[in-house]
Order: structure tokens, then C-alpha cells, then sequence
């Protein structure tokens, strides 16, 4: 069982001022609803381009111990890219040598070949920190993998089909070649 919940990314308090946060928010705090319709998504931000992505694209986080889990929601695309890559890379911290980040994206709508890609990209760093990264997706496992493999990233990213198996890899042995 993991034993924090946050959610991180954009702050409910800072979103009317265009401030996108990179603030932990405590688990106990209301989650923004996610509005993946970009009709209405645009007509709610009008003029508030910081808003429109916390509301496109959503990250909450768990750990426990040496595991950290991302639980994306929304669109990952050419418009949320540059926030995908800052919540990953904010993801982990200097001190979880030795860890996983399993990022499950079972909630996910949309998911482009570069956002898999700048999420293998991490992978790779965190796997010289001694990081394991694990994927979760069943809908999309096969896409994710065979974007990874034409990318020749295999060697830093395992995929499972859902989170319980995503969770499951975390405990074996790390398997080191």
C-alpha cells in the first residue's frame, strides 16, 4: 500500500492568477475536475493558457518507500508536452537511488509518440541513478512498446498491462545485465 498521496502540479489557489505551481498538494485537498473536451476546456480558460493546461493534464503522485507512482489524467500532447516533461522530471527525487517510478496512464485520452518518447528520455537518466521505470497502460501497452523499441529505449523502461503488474515488478530483484 503506498503511503502518501499529492497531487502535483498546478495549485487550485494559484490557477485565476495564471501561476502554474510545481507545489505537492496534500491528498486531503479537492482535486480540480478534468475537462478533456477542448471545446469547453477553452471556453473555461479563455485567456489563461496556465489554467488550460492544469485542467488538460493532471498528475497525482504516491510513494512508498523506495516506489513512486504518477497517476496521469488527460491529454499528453504537442500543447501539454513542456508541463509533461516538468512534472516527470520534478517526479523523483535526488535521494530515491535505488527506487521505481511506475507511471500509470490508464487515464490518460491522449498520448503522443513524443510524450512517450521524452518519457523514455527520463527512464534512461534515471537509470544511471539507479531508478527502474515501469509504464502502465493496457490500452496502449503495445503502442508504448513498439515506439520504445523503434527508439532503441527498451533497455530503460518496462510496460505492463495494468498497475497492479506495474507494481508487482517493483518488488522483484532489480535485474541488471
Amino acid at each position: 500500500m503506498l503511503d502518501r498521496v499529492l497531487e502535483w502540479g498546478c495549485r487550485p489557489d494559484l490557477e485565476h492568477t495564471g501561476q502554474v505551481g510545481s507545489a505537492l498538494l496534500s491528498g486531503a485537498e479537492e482535486l480540480s475536475p478534468l475537462n478533456n473536451r477542448p471545446d469547453e476546456t477553452r471556453s473555461q480558460a479563455a485567456g489563461d493558457p496556465a489554467a488550460d493546461l492544469c485542467r488538460r493534464l493532471g498528475v497525482v503522485a504516491e510513494s512508498a518507500g523506495q516506489v513512486i507512482v504518477l497517476h496521469a489524467r488527460g491529454e499528453i500532447d504537442a500543447y501539454t508536452l513542456p508541463r509533461w516533461r516538468t512534472l516527470l522530471e520534478s517526479a523523483v527525487p535526488e535521494s530515491a537511488a535505488g527506487g521505481h517510478l511506475v507511471v500509470d496512464l490508464h487515464e490518460v485520452t491522449f498520448l503522443s509518440v513524443r510524450a512517450i518518447m521524452v518519457l523514455a528520455e527520463l527512464a534512461e537518466q534515471l537509470d544511471r541513478r539507479g531508478i527502474e521505470t515501469h509504464i502502465a497502460d493496457g490500452r496502449a501497452a503495445k503502442t508504448i512498446a513498439r515506439v520504445i523499441d523503434l527508439a532503441d529505449m527498451t533497455e530503460w523502461v518496462s510496460i505492463h498491462r495494468d498497475l497492479d503488474k506495474a507494481l508487482a515488478a517493483t518488488a522483484a530483484p532489480r535485474s541488471d545485465t
